[in-house]
């Protein structure tokens, strides 16, 4: 059974309320641009919290749009997967007569510990900022207390023939603002964002966002 994270966010800003964002970045190889999405939000009022709970459960998405920050990327199908087994890999296929697009199960890759694989077909035609393709990865999360549900965490661009591997390494990063679920962020400006770690068999964490906007580790003093 996955392991559960939890992080527990707690707002006391003087402003009267902000939406927290959670983000995970981890390394895709074969995109030439990679875009992390906003992963777990919730806007939360001055002197409340939020805490999020997820697993490291996962499934590989695509969309038939190109990575524009601050647009919303909406998944067009998904594919559940699980790394170090036989389900560890999908192939992003196109029927051109129909001008749609396919995430289908394709032949295991090696069952390597914490990496998963997307194949585009050589036929998915060249990426474009409006019709894209894009390859994605899911992961299953949400509130405490509530179902939790597949959400995209990070998106990068494919093309003809192109193999995409995620690296299950996350890095978590947390923001406060006013974004909504879904919405593509410029990958630098997440890495600037206040950084989360777990350590080795540390599983939970707990930030506050102070009077000065400023985000401190533990609850509040």
């Amino acid at each position: 059974m996955a392991d559960t994270y939890t992080l527990t966010l707690y707002n006391r800003s003087t402003a009267p309320r902000w939406t927290f964002a959670v983000y995970t970045v981890v390394p895709v190889s074969g995109s030439d641009r990679i875009a992390p999405v906003a992963w777990l939000t919730k806007t939360v009022d001055s002197g409340d919290s939020v805490t999020f709970e997820w697993t490291l459960d996962h499934r590989l998405v695509f969309a038939a749009q190109g990575i524009e920050t601050g647009a919303e990327w909406t998944e067009a199908a998904s594919m559940p997967v699980a790394a170090g087994t036989h389900d560890n890999a999908a192939r992003l296929g196109y029927q051109s007569g129909g001008h749609m697009f396919t995430l289908e199960p394709t032949e295991a890759r090696p069952t390597t510990p914490g990496r998963l694989y997307v194949d585009a077909d050589p036929n998915v035609p060249e990426y474009g900022p409006i019709g894209g393709p894009t390859v994605g990865l899911a992961i299953s999360g949400g509130e405490r207390n509530r179902p939790s549900t597949f959400a995209p965490a990070i998106v990068g661009t494919s093309g003809p023939g192109l193999s995409h591997v995620f690296d299950l390494d996350p890095t978590y990063y947390i923001d406060a603002g006013t974004i909504r679920q879904g919405t593509l962020v410029d990958f630098d400006a997440v890495t600037g964002f206040q950084k989360v770690e777990f350590g080795p068999g540390r599983f939970s964490s707990e930030w506050t966002l102070d009077a000065s906007d400023t985000w401190v580790p533990g609850p509040p003093a």
